[in-house]
């Protein structure tokens, strides 16, 4: 995480731990925000002294259930003001303003909801908040030094919830292509042309600027998804570094190979009640970070 409009990518690390304090104070009404067709509600929980986060979707549409007992599928039906939702579990590490984030399924909250969500609920930060994947740090290295991007391919295999209807940037175009053929493969190829002369070009120029922020927005959003078995299993941007001559250099950036990311099959207990529901997920998150302790200080030190 970092402000939102800060020239550095990181700034003090916030207390956390008080900030959700603070929300958990708060009824859940005024820790609810909607953004679009979507309603996000979060709840600060606590585990062995320690808190963190879970963000909620409100679930629409027609919902189903199986009735063992009578053998039959039909209609849920929920007693009393209740939702269904989905829900993403995010822990806060100790350093650096890192979170660790964990969906429990493809239709819960990414981690550009969390953003929107910390930024409307007044949480009590005093500023807007960006999140941002934290890649390695090679990766990171370039990101930080680029002036700009000219050119960004990715290919993904998306599933039927991977993108939510607020979805904007580049997200849009891959939610529309796989709107129109949801069995594709989809190839996804931005490139800024290059002018004819010597001297790059003031439209050139806004162009690479504005594609540096779409691809990290993209990311933001569907960085989670990134890694050679992931459903984005290609991300590369060509970016623009400069020289210690002043001159302009081209690099780059292989996402998929230089992302710090890690699939788990978490399990959660069924049928007992002294334990709750999120611990597992929690658990998960936690032995994920200290298993990559290394790698993700380097990158935060990266960042600076």
């Amino acid at each position: 995480m970092r402000a939102k409009e800060a020239g550095q990518l990181r700034f003090d690390r916030l207390d956390w731990p008080l900030v959700l304090k603070n929300l958990s104070d708060r009824p859940v009404q005024s820790r609810q925000m909607a953004h679009g067709d979507d309603i996000y509600v979060g709840e600060p929980i606590e585990l062995s002294g320690t808190r963190h986060l879970v963000l909620a979707r409100l679930r629409d549409g027609d919902l189903q259930q199986i009735d063992w007992d009578r053998q039959r599928i039909d209609s849920l039906r929920l007693d009393g003001n209740r939702s269904v939702v989905d829900t993403t579990i995010i822990c806060f590490l100790p350093y650096g303003n890192v979170i660790g984030v964990l969906q429990g399924s493809a239709s819960a909250p990414r981690p550009t909801a969390l953003q929107r969500w910390l930024n409307s609920v007044n949480s009590g930060i005093g500023e807007d908040l960006a999140i941002v994947p934290l890649v390695g740090q090679n990766a990171w290295e370039k990101l930080k030094k680029a002036e700009a991007i000219n050119f960004f391919e990715m290919r993904l295999r998306p599933s039927r919830d991977m993108f939510p209807g607020a979805v904007e940037g580049l997200g849009s175009f891959a939610r529309h292509a796989h709107k129109q053929n949801p069995d594709a493969l989809i190839t996804l190829t931005i490139k800024i042309p290059k002018g004819r002369g010597l001297s790059r070009s003031s439209a050139r120029a806004r162009g690479e600027r504005r594609l540096h922020a779409s691809v990290r927005e993209f990311l933001s959003d569907f960085g989670s998804l990134v890694g050679p078995h992931g459903a984005i299993d290609r991300a590369v941007a060509d970016v623009m570094l400069s020289a210690a001559d002043g001159s302009v250099e081209e690099d780059k950036i292989n996402f998929v190979s230089d992302h710090i990311t890690a699939q788990k099959v978490v399990s959660v207990p069924r049928g007992s009640a002294a334990a709750p529901w999120y611990e597992a997920a929690v658990q998960a998150v936690l032995q994920v970070a200290t298993e990559h302790d290394g790698e993700l200080r380097s990158a935060v030190s990266a960042m600076h």
